[in-house]
């Protein structure tokens, strides 16, 4: 709980800091089996595919395989099952984005970002 903070212009967690005026909105999120599953294959071809890069060659069909299965291994160890996140305005063309504040899989870490969702959603309406 001491993690977070929100000041007068900026709502706080550890070193990362999101200005109040471009926050739009915050929610906790619970995340789903399909979630978890889009993730991992996401990462694992993210990974794959540097190695495609690095090597197109003969030796990358070997390689790649075994990069998508590490991918998704280390991506294992970072699945979280409730994110804390806001609805952020960048300053570019990107627009709207949901951005993952903080995650965890304890249960009592839901009911403390349902706290600071709460207090977001006070200090960038009031």
């Amino acid at each position: 709980m001491d993690d977070f903070e929100i000041g007068n212009t900026a709502f706080r967690y550890k070193r990362d800091e999101f200005p109040l005026s471009k926050i739009k909105n915050a929610r906790v999120k619970l995340n789903t089996v399909k979630d978890h599953a889009l993730k991992l294959f996401l990462m694992g071809a993210i990974v794959s595919s540097v190695v495609w890069v690095i090597c197109p060659e003969g030796f990358g069909i070997v390689i790649a395989p075994i990069a998508f299965i590490l991918g998704v291994v280390f991506t294992i160890f970072t699945i979280k099952k409730y994110e804390l996140q806001v609805e952020f305005e960048h300053i570019d063309e990107t627009g709207l984005q949901w951005v993952s504040v903080a995650g965890s899989s304890k249960p009592e870490s839901k009911t403390i970002f349902e706290k600071q969702v709460n207090a977001v959603k006070r200090a960038i309406t009031g």
